[in-house]
């Protein structure tokens, strides 16, 4: 008997560099997001204080659909399939190429597992 489909997660794809906007952010999004949620950040995040029933993950830092392509496919689809979260945070440092992002995040395969939502109102 095979099993019921999964419904894809919901995923939000924030920009915040400074540690302060990312804390934001991360709070803006854990506010509204459903659980169970997962946040992968890229580069350092040591302060951030996440919900307990968030599970924050670090992709390297530097362009995610350039250098980073590759890893945070990888660390998306992992967690994806490991944590099974409602709701994912993509919080990415810069906004270069956000609409490459987007479009990697909704074409095959990771269309198949996520459905890229808006997020709340960026942080100041």
């Amino acid at each position: 008997m095979s099993s019921p489909p999964r419904a894809r997660a919901q995923l939000t794809l924030q920009v915040a560099a400074a540690a302060d906007a990312r804390q934001c952010a991360l709070d803006a999004w854990a506010a509204v997001a459903p659980a169970p949620r997962a946040a992968l950040v890229e580069g350092a995040f040591h302060d951030l204080q996440a919900p307990s029933d968030t599970i924050v993950e670090r992709l390297a830092a530097g362009c995610v659909c350039c250098v980073g392509n590759v890893p945070m496919r990888v660390a998306l689809t992992r967690l994806l399939r490991q944590q099974r979260p409602a709701s994912v945070l993509l919080l990415i440092a810069a906004n270069t190429h956000r609409e490459r992002v987007e479009r990697m995040l909704t074409s095959a395969p990771l269309d198949q597992a996520v459905h890229l939502v808006a997020g709340p109102a960026a942080c100041s």
